[in-house]
């Protein structure tokens, strides 16, 4: 496991991550620039502390199973960051105490959501990393 490349990957998620979701969440009330601050506030902690081990113990987990196809490998990745998004948004919910809160799906749809965009984008970005650096061991 190379842990360089996850700690580049969890800068970079942080970044894109900011951007998408101010992007998302820009209205006439607040602008952009309030939103990056504020996103950049809350993501970088959750995807720094919930995130990266989630996601080091979910490429341990997909790395102990053999995959008959490169794609069915791809897809079970993809699938596995989605659900470790929900479960690090519910982790976070009860580090602040949200208590019965976190049953009202009403309530935490948004915030969950904005979880599995992090984690897709923190595995298209480490995708994305793991293949550049093959390519260029290769030309070594």
């Amino acid at each position: 496991m190379n842990m360089g490349r996850k700690l580049l990957t969890t800068v970079l998620t942080i970044i894109c991550f900011t951007l998408v979701a101010s992007i998302i969440s820009m209205n006439e009330s607040y602008s952009f620039d309030f939103y990056i601050i504020a996103y950049l506030v809350y993501a970088t902690p959750l995807i720094t502390l919930i995130g990266l081990p989630l996601s080091l113990l979910l490429d341990y987990l997909l790395s102990r199973i053999q995959f008959v196809h490169h794609v069915l490998y791809l897809i079970t990745r993809i699938l596995g960051y989605a659900c470790a998004g929900v479960l690090g948004m519910y982790i976070y919910y009860l580090l602040m105490g949200a208590g019965e809160e976190i049953l009202n799906f009403k309530e935490s749809i948004v915030l969950t959501l904005f979880g599995v965009l992090a984690a897709i984008i923190f595995v298209l970005i480490d995708m994305g990393l793991e293949r550049l650096l093959k390519v260029r061991k290769r030309k070594k």
